[in-house]
C-alpha cells in the first residue's frame, strides 16, 4: 500500500467545507491529544479533544483514526519522516519562516557521519542525549534513532531527545512521530535562542522507560544541579 497517497487522499477529501490546512492542523491536534492522554490523564486534554472532534461528523472522526493508523503502519514499515512528506506534498510550508525540511536520506547520512563519537559514549554510559533546537517534524531525530538501531543499540532505552521548534505544526508533527516510534523525548514549542517555551510534552516512552529517574541519576552522577523550570505538562495554555 502507498501509505502517503492514501493519507493524502483522506486528508484532502475528509471535509471539503474546510481548507486542507485546517483539517491537517485539527488532525495533528487530535493525534497529539490521543497519544498523550493515556499518560497525562488530564481533563484539560479531554476537553480540548472533544472541542476539536465536535467540529466533525462521526464518519469524519473515524477517518481521522484511519489517518493515524496509516502513520503507524508507514513508520512500522520503515523509519522515515512521513509527516514531513505530507507537509511538503501539500505545500504547507512557509518559505518566509524558513520551513525547509531536510530530505530524509540527507538526515540519515548526517547521523551516520556523526555516529563514531556516539558509539564511544555508549561504551561508557547507559544512554546518550540528543538536542535538536529546530526539529521540524523530527526527521533528523528519526534518522539518528534508525542509525542507532542499525548499529545494534535499542534507542527506546539508550536515547533521550530534547526536541524544540518555534512552529506549533512542527511541534505536533514531531511529537506524533517520536511517540509512535517509541523515542523517549521532551518536545517543546518555543524559541530556542530566547529559551522561552509555551508548550512542553513528553513522549510515552519517556514514562514507560523511566527516563525521569534515569536523567536525575545521570545528573547526580555528574554532581550537577537538576535545573528544569518547565512544568511537565503545559500543552494547551496560552
Amino acid at each position: 500500500m502507498d501509505y502517503l497517497k492514501e493519507f493524502n487522499s483522506l486528508l484532502q477529501n475528509l471535509d471539503r467545507s474546510k481548507s486542507v490546512a485546517t483539517v491537517f492542523d485539527d488532525f495533528l491536534s487530535l493525534a497529539t491529544l490521543s497519544l498523550a492522554q493515556p499518560f497525562y490523564r488530564s481533563d484539560q486534554l479531554e476537553r480540548q479533544y472533544l472541542e476539536i472532534v465536535g467540529r466533525y461528523t462521526k464518519e469524519q472522526a473515524n477517518e481521522f483514526s484511519q489517518m493515524l493508523a496509516l502513520i503507524v503502519l508507514a513508520l512500522d514499515e520503515k523509519h522515515q519522516d512521513f509527516l514531513g512528506q505530507v507537509f511538503s506534498a501539500n505545500n504547507f510550508g512557509n518559505a518566509r519562516k524558513g520551513q525547509f525540511f531536510t530530505p530524509y536520506h540527507v538526515s540519515k547520512l548526517m547521523a551516520q557521519i556523526n555516529f563514531t563519537d556516539i558509539e564511544n559514549q555508549l561504551a561508557e554510559k547507559d544512554f546518550v542525549t540528543l538536542a535538536e533546537p529546530c526539529c521540524g517534524s523530527g526527521g533528523i531525530i528519526i534518522a539518528f534513532a534508525e542509525t542507532l538501531k542499525e548499529q545494534g543499540y535499542n534507542y527506546q532505552h539508550q536515547l533521550f531527545v530534547e526536541a524544540i521548534n518555534i512552529d506549533e505544526t512542527c511541534f505536533k508533527m514531531a511529537y506524533i512521530q517520536l511517540s509512535i516510534l517509541g523515542i523517549p523525548a521532551r518536545v517543546m514549542l518555543g524559541d530556542t535562542l530566547a529559551w522561552k517555551f509555551q508548550k512542553v510534552l513528553y513522549t510515552p516512552f519517556y514514562f514507560l522507560n523511566s527516563f525521569e529517574y534515569k536523567l536525575k541519576y545521570q545528573q547526580q552522577e555528574k554532581k550537577t544541579p537538576i535545573v528544569d523550570g518547565m512544568k511537565q505538562l503545559n500543552l494547551f495554555e496560552n
